[in-house]
């Protein structure tokens, strides 16, 4: 029996941090309702600002990969912002062979993307 694909949404002041539960994003359905949750966040609830936090993610295929690269596109055509937060270096490599390391913006940590949008966060 299949899994659905885990993503937890959560929003800090204006910024909507997506995470994803998941250590392989590789099967196609898993894939498909990840884009649909994503993409609902910036088509249905105009969220603007987006950090999709990968931190437990350690495989991704290239489908899933191709679901980010029209995100992207959807959130800068909506003048919007999104950051991956969490890559490991192996995801990285990843990115970096498919160049979509100069597509994509990155932040090592949600604090870090959280100042990158204005955030900052008080203990």
């Amino acid at each position: 029996m299949l899994q659905k694909t885990r993503i937890v949404i959560q929003t800090i002041q204006d910024v909507t941090v997506a995470t994803v539960e998941d250590s392989s994003v590789i099967d196609p359905q898993h894939i498909e309702e990840l884009r649909v949750a994503l993409f609902n966040l910036i088509e249905k609830q105009d969220k603007r600002k987006l950090i999709l936090d990968i931190t437990k993610v350690k495989h991704l295929s290239s489908a899933a990969l191709g679901v980010l690269i029209p995100l992207q596109e959807a959130y800068r055509k909506a003048k919007g912002q999104m950051f991956l937060v969490g890559a490991s270096d192996g995801i990285m490599k990843l990115f970096k062979i498919t160049r979509l390391d100069k597509l994509l913006q990155f932040a090592d940590t949600e604090n870090e993307a959280l100042k990158k949008f204005g955030v900052t966060m008080s203990r």
